[in-house]
């Protein structure tokens, strides 16, 4: 005012006086803007945040939303009025984001900080309309993610590797109507409760994450050093260290005083329950494998826990009553009916590059003495290599060729040096019998991977500890106990019958009395019904990305 003053005393009085109405009208004028702001509602504010204009995002405190179609319908069919003003509510929300943690998720996901800070505002005087709308916005914005979280994972797999094909958790049909009965019913633990995967294993392993958090907080597990191969029944130094390790992580029940250098009975059991826990030959000798499991951080085996919980809120969210589930990186099938395991067999899976694929499929017939069509990518990268050096190795195979229509040809009358993998005009199959590829049955489940359960004449194969040899189908040691099991009709579908259709040598299709679901999934960390916990090798490589990325705060973007 002293500057205006100044000025105006240089002026005319008529400029003088001009000037002084503008200063007094822009004067009354932001004023008037002034208690119009001032007067804004909460309401008015959250409309404004969340139906910005065309093409912006719902943007608060700097952070675009994850809702960005469910906040504009929720909050306009409610008029706009805030969601949040009942304290059992926004106490259970706090609580559950809160413990979002103990679900392998990171709290600050979903707003959490910036939740806490506006409430603890509250301590010392009443919120700002601007922070009412906000924290409103923000808390209605992190129950809905944390929930798409629990009910669909935080991460997409296939967006992060390929050959991931499970169908997206299906949400609810109407989400707006969803939140505001869980809002007026006050019941947000419960339906929150209620989105996390039903199987048993979801629970155990976040008990298990739990328990090695508190292990690690306390100091983790005893160091346990390199060395020889210890074998039952030697003295070693190191003895005393591998006690301790193998009591800290529930192998060992106590560690003996006496005696404590010596490889005895007690410590052989459990050097062989810690074997078959982390999926290793368990023969009780603790060689260079054995130690290597024994010298993984229990830090990495909390991660490996957080993104194992990840893939059963992918995979194993609703199941039925009775089903089939092979876990590739575990290397078995089982058929778990009313919550029970009844079959279990060790299985083979695809190699490294050849990957058995993840997804769900419907087991509808068997076939004993099957016949093996050869896929074409074997029969031209693989076969016709070997048919160029030596013509008889088809005879030798006990393969016959066909043309496109299926019809036979005489093989000995083709000159393969004429062919390539583009411009292959047959079709290779190999005869049913006790050499075929497939074994002398295969459980079919129709899928776009053309891959199926069957046996295998290589069966010397299910004893290696790394059992990834196949092209992508699975390969089932317990090829009987499996089809006995399906087929539950013990008078009729014993090995009697069995052999009977064996001897015969034709291929003979079983439809199954009832079809069964199955799943492929794949998991590195998983409880059994036991809670013993187990730790599988990453035989597909896929833990590191997903980790990765789970350790990464979720990116907030636009949903299309």
């Amino acid at each position: 005012m002293i500057l205006i003053g100044y000025f105006c005393a240089k002026l005319n009085p008529i400029i003088m006086q001009k000037l002084l109405s503008q200063s007094l009208l822009y004067l009354i004028l932001f004023s008037f803007i002034g208690l119009q702001a001032q007067n804004i509602s909460v309401e008015q504010l959250i409309e404004n945040r969340v139906q910005p204009q065309e093409e912006d995002a719902v943007v608060v405190d700097g952070i675009e939303l994850y809702a960005q179609s469910e906040l504009p319908r929720f909050y306009s069919n409610r008029g706009f009025e805030p969601a949040w003003n009942d304290l059992k509510n926004r106490t259970d929300l706090l609580e559950s984001l809160e413990s979002s943690v103990d679900e392998g998720l990171m709290p600050e996901d979903y707003h959490l900080e910036r939740i806490q800070a506006i409430v603890k505002k509250t301590e010392s005087r009443e919120l700002t309309r601007e922070e009412k709308a906000d924290l409103d916005i923000l808390m209605t914005d992190a129950l809905i993610l944390y929930a798409s979280h629990l009910l669909d994972g935080k991460l997409d797999q296939s967006e992060i590797r390929k050959k991931w094909d499970v169908e997206r958790n299906e949400g609810p049909s109407n989400p707006d109507s969803l939140l505001t009965a869980t809002l007026h019913n006050r019941n947000i633990k419960n339906v929150l409760e209620d989105l996390k995967p039903k199987h048993y294993m979801y629970k155990l392993m976040k008990f298990h994450l739990n328990k090695l958090r508190n292990e690690a907080k306390a100091g983790g597990w005893p160091v346990v050093d390199s060395g020889e191969t210890l074998k039952p029944g030697d003295t070693s130094s190191r003895i005393p260290e591998i006690r301790k390790y193998l009591v800290a992580v529930g192998d060992l029940k106590d560690v003996r005083s006496e005696n404590s250098e010596i490889f005895d009975d007690e410590m052989e059991a459990a050097v062989k329950k810690f074997q078959w826990r982390h999926r290793i030959t368990s023969d009780g000798i603790i060689g260079k494998g054995t130690i290597e499991q024994m010298q993984v951080p229990i830090e990495n085996r909390i991660d490996d826990l957080i993104l194992n919980l990840e893939r059963t809120r992918w995979i194993l969210q609703e199941f039925d009553d009775d089903f089939l589930i092979v876990n590739i990186a575990g290397f078995h099938v089982k058929r778990i009916t009313n919550k029970k395991e009844v079959f279990n067999s060790r299985v083979i899976v695809g190699k490294y590059h050849k990957e058995t694929p993840v997804f769900k499929g419907l087991v509808k017939y068997i076939v004993i003495n099957p016949t093996w069509t050869l896929p074409y990518s074997i029969a031209t990268h693989e076969t016709l290599p070997k048919l160029k050096k030596d013509p008889g190795y088809l005879a030798a195979k006990h393969m016959e060729v066909m043309d496109r229509n299926g019809k036979i040809l005489d093989h000995s009358t083709i000159d393969w040096s004429q062919y390539s993998a583009g411009n292959f005009p047959f079709i290779i199959r190999q005869k049913a019998g006790p050499w075929n590829a497939l074994g002398e049955v295969k459980f079919m489940f129709p899928n776009k991977y053309a891959v199926y359960l069957h046996d295998t004449p290589s069966r010397g194969l299910f004893n290696q500890q790394d059992r990834a040899f196949s092209h992508g189908c699975i390969r089932t040691e317990d090829k009987w106990g499996l089809l006995m099991s399906l087929m539950d009709d013990p008078e009729v579908w014993n090995m009697e019958k069995i052999n009977e259709i064996l001897k015969s040598g034709e291929t003979t299709t079983i439809m199954l009395p009832k079809p069964i679901n199955i799943y492929l999934i794949y998991l590195t960390a998983a409880v059994d019904q036991d809670n013993n916990l187990m730790f599988m090798k990453d035989v597909y490589k896929r833990d590191r990305d997903i980790s990765k990325a789970m350790n990464k705060p979720f990116h907030f973007q636009r949903a299309n």
